[in-house]
């Protein structure tokens, strides 16, 4: 479970990860520390606080456009047998939201989508659209939403049967 809640916040956390390693590299040419003295230092010191100052940029721009949204929520279910895991992960946005159900079968480094939804309006889901109704079949459901830009569900992963049942409303 701790696994699929850390890969789903790295993966939340690619453009953050992205502004460091941008950081990272603008401090390391300004310093350039194996450039003797001349006018390539000069240059690798000036593209060092090019990329310093676009990082600089592309972080407050994230910071701002992340300050607005909701946090994430996490919602577990975990299989009758306790060996297999499901997390189903939703973002509300200003004008949309996105939910993932990943599924952790038999251990703690595989990982795989079963559900994912992006899209303009929501697909309903909360802690009680996921459930596992045995150690092999996990249930899913979810609002049909025909403006959604991505709305799919896998039938099958590794050996858990995956059922999508499309709902007509939302649940209390």
């Amino acid at each position: 479970m701790r696994y699929l809640i850390l890969m789903d916040e790295l993966r939340q956390s690619r453009p953050w990860i992205g502004v460091v390693v941008l950081a990272l590299l603008s401090a390391i040419m300004i310093w350039s520390p194996r450039i003797s003295r001349g006018w390539r230092r000069v240059v690798m010191r000036i593209a060092g606080f090019a990329f310093l100052g676009i990082a600089t940029l592309a972080g407050a721009m994230f910071g701002l456009f992340a300050g607005f949204d909701q946090p994430r929520q996490h919602f577990v279910a975990i299989s009758p047998d306790d060996s297999s895991v499901a997390l189903l992960s939703h973002s509300e946005f200003r004008h949309g939201a996105a939910t993932e159900v990943t599924v952790a079968p038999h251990g703690c480094c595989t990982r795989f989508i079963a559900y994912r939804y992006v899209g303009d309006g929501d697909d309903g889901t909360g802690p009680k659209s996921m459930q596992w109704l045995d150690d092999k079949h996990l249930k899913i459901e979810y609002v049909r939403d025909t403006s959604s830009t991505i709305q799919d569900c896998v039938s099958k992963i590794a050996d858990i049967v995956v059922i999508c049942a499309p709902r007509s409303e939302h649940l209390p």
